[in-house]
């Protein structure tokens, strides 16, 4: 019996001291089940699969006492634990178009009047900065304000909230110090701004700068943070693994797959360290996601079930973990609050603005009411407007409380590159007859050269045509709704006379033109301007027997102009209207050599069914009277200009040009990151007169071509053939904008 007695003794003892040893086992929120946090690794497009999984998990009645999520998995956690439901959360990443969201520019129909004629200049559209006399470039490739802007809305009903453990599951999103490469668990501050930070892809999306340190993409140090899971809360981990898998041998096949596999490895390496501390109480829940990637997001819907799938295969593990259903019902009832969609009332409005623009041109741009609910789609409409200025590499907004009222503040960062900034283009243009000709262009412009947002610019462009450019575009008034712009233009080309198919003259013209202009901005679409011209230009015969005029000749000449632009797209527009319409009075007693008036009006309307593009197109130029020199003639041919004739091989004091362009894209439309490509036709019809009773319809010559085109980062690059009434053909490589 004492054996007995002693034996039973140290049994107690025993499982006293194992008690006390694991007290968190048997202490939890509620007394007799352990805390359970919940690990979602990053991994880009496979984290969709993380909505799969807490699925499962609902429907088995397993509660989440906290979160720790990185990259795609702090967004999942992020939105879950701000009360975000399953399906909400699988709508939301489902119906993302993820090629727009990771592209900085803001729609084309949002930029100023004066930033969409960059696209006239530039086919490049990345601008460097220029300081000091050294090149500045950004942090990422893109800045993410529409990423931003996105998380803003998704957490906009917990904006109020600042404390994590606030949220109706306590959560922690972890970025990287890049400045230490040490993990940073983010428990407090924006909750948008938060999960934006986690998945700050380094070189890709800029980093985020919060609490003095500059943060990029948690998985660069701790992929699966489970230790954060259990510093938080945790007892139980359910830990979700859907890192990429490191590629075999045989597929790393360029230096995109070799750079894409040491960001692999690095991410494998702090995962697999985090996975050695995996404890039997523990659940692994890795889904196989097969061929889909980080960057497949236009494959997210897939992974979702995958993830179901997963977590269904190890059910007995995670029941073991369940609640009945009147304690699961207690545990939802004891969460904090339900989410809310009801909007903000606004009391009052803040500009925090480090630019040199004044505040008050940021204000203008914005219709929130004070007094009123917060409209968000239309305030995230003004903040893409205020974005299209061009100063700003981010514009996003936080809701304060302050003395018992919400206010907005609007924060406007200016371009830490900035505000001066280069830019550069190229135009390629060959044919199969031996016509080349290749330009290289330059420019540099100087923005926010005073608050009321005026700018200096200066152009360059070099090789078969030579053109100096420079003006100052000086707006008032803090919608930049009325403008003055004085400009100087140098400009040398060339142009040949041709019979038949025979090039029979070449003249060189060279021209200098001083003018000032001032107009209206009709909103951010139409431009209204009136102005005057001085221009000395010369004709030099170069190339065989004159047929026009050489000499020098003076012009001196008023014009208006009325320019409307909505096109989506400049390279390959599917929607929206251009139309361009000038006058020219130009008299002696203005300075020119002749009296004469010319009317130019251009324009192409694009409509499109479904990958289908219809683009039709109108040019109409001519003299009204008097008498034209060489340098005021009008051209036609080229690649869609009169397709088969060479560029400019047609030209005359009258030009008339109407064809159907037809463009059917190729590639994935859903597909991030991707180069769209197109196949093309056109029918066109046109010619160029020298008299306007040569004018008719049997003088119209018909012309067509057939392409391939790609938009490029360099600019739109054509391959195609081109064929003319009369014998007239052309395969083209084409560089640029052909309309």
């Amino acid at each position: 019996m004492n054996a007995i007695h002693r034996w039973a003794h140290g049994f107690l003892l025993a499982l006293v001291v194992a008690m006390l040893s694991v007290p968190e086992l048997a202490l939890g929120e509620n007394p007799g089940r352990p805390r359970i946090g919940l690990v979602l690794s990053g991994g880009g497009a496979r984290g969709a699969a993380h909505i799969g999984v807490i699925r499962v998990l609902e429907e088995l009645r397993v509660p989440i006492d906290c979160i720790a999520g990185t990259s795609m998995g702090s967004i999942v956690g992020g939105l879950y634990a701000s009360g975000m439901s399953v399906d909400e959360m699988e709508a939301t990443l489902t119906g993302i178009d993820w090629g727009e969201l990771f592209n900085d520019n803001p729609p084309r129909t949002d930029l100023s009047f004066r930033r969409k004629r960059d696209d006239d200049t530039f086919l490049v559209k990345a601008k460097p900065g220029l300081k000091n006399g050294q090149l500045a470039l950004p942090k990422g490739a893109i800045q993410g304000q529409k990423l931003t802007l996105l998380l803003d809305r998704l957490a906009l009903p917990v904006a109020d909230i600042k404390n994590f453990d606030d949220l109706k599951i306590p959560f922690r999103a972890v970025a990287t110090d890049i400045a230490t490469g040490e993990p940073v668990a983010l428990a407090s501050g924006s909750l948008s701004h938060a999960m934006r930070a986690s998945m700050s892809i380094p070189s890709a999306l800029a980093p985020m700068e919060l609490n003095g340190k500059l943060l990029v993409d948690g998985g660069v140090s701790n992929n699966l943070p489970m230790d954060v899971a259990r510093e938080t809360c945790a007892d139980v981990l359910i830990v979700v693994d859907i890192g990429t898998p490191l590629t075999p041998q045989a597929d790393l096949q360029s230096v995109l797959d070799i750079t894409d596999q040491l960001t692999t490895i690095m991410t494998r390496q702090n995962t697999v360290r985090q996975l050695g501390t995996l404890r039997p109480q523990d659940i692994l829940i890795e889904p196989d996601l097969g061929d889909i990637s980080t960057m497949s997001f236009e494959k997210a819907g897939q992974a979702i079930p995958i993830g179901t799938q997963t977590a269904l295969a190890q059910r007995w593990k995670l029941q073991r973990l369940a609640l009945s259903e009147p304690e699961y019902q207690a545990y939802l009832a004891k969460q904090r609050f339900a989410r809310t969609s009801t909007p903000p009332t606004i009391d009052f409005i803040r500009i925090e603005n480090n630019s040199r623009l004044a505040d008050s041109v940021v204000a203008a741009r914005l219709h929130v009411k004070e007094g009123a609910p917060l409209n968000v789609p239309e305030l995230e409409k003004d903040l893409a407007v205020i974005y299209g200025l061009g100063n700003f590499q981010k514009v996003d907004y936080s809701l304060v409380e302050e003395h018992g009222k919400t206010g907005l503040v609007v924060n406007a960062v200016a371009k830490e590159w900035g505000p001066n900034y280069l830019q550069f283009g190229m135009n390629l243009e060959s044919s199969d007859s031996g016509d080349s000709a290749f330009t290289l262009g330059l420019g540099y412009t100087m923005t926010e050269v005073n608050s009321a947002g005026g700018e200096w610019r200066l152009l360059g462009s070099f090789g078969d045509t030579l053109q100096l450019f420079t003006d100052f575009y000086q707006p008032f008034g803090s919608d930049y709704r009325y403008f003055i712009v004085p400009d100087f233009t140098y400009e040398r080309f060339n142009f040949g006379v041709f019979q038949d198919q025979s090039e029979v003259a070449e003249y060189r013209i060279n021209e200098t033109q001083i003018g000032l202009a001032g107009g209206i901005n009709l909103g951010d679409s139409t431009e209204w301007r009136i102005g005057y011209r001085r221009a000395w230009s010369s004709a030099t015969l170069t190339i065989g027997a004159p047929t026009l005029q050489e000499g020098h000749f003076d012009d001196g000449n008023v014009y208006t102009r009325w320019w409307m632009d909505t096109l989506d797209n400049v390279n390959f527009p599917t929607q929206g209207i251009s139309t361009r319409s000038e006058y020219t009075f130009s008299s002696k007693s203005l300075g020119a050599d002749h009296d004469f008036q010319t009317l130019r009006f251009g324009g192409i309307w694009p409509f499109t069914r479904g990958k289908s593009t219809f683009i039709p197109r109108l040019v109409l130029e001519g003299k009204l009277d008097g008498e034209l020199g060489p340098q005021n003639r009008f051209f036609l041919g080229g690649f869609l200009n009169l397709s088969g004739f060479q560029t400019r091989q047609l030209s005359g004091e009258y030009a008339g040009l109407a064809e159907l362009i037809y463009l059917r894209r190729l590639d994935n439309t859903s597909a991030a990151f991707t180069l769209p490509i197109y196949f093309g036709a056109s029918l066109e019809a046109g010619n160029t007169w020298e008299n306007s009773d040569d004018i008719s319809l049997e003088s119209v010559r018909m012309a067509g071509s057939l392409f391939l085109g790609l938009d490029t980062p360099i600019g739109p690059l054509y391959l195609g053939g081109g064929y003319a009434e009369g014998g007239f053909g052309s395969a083209y490589l084409f560089l640029g904008r052909p309309f």
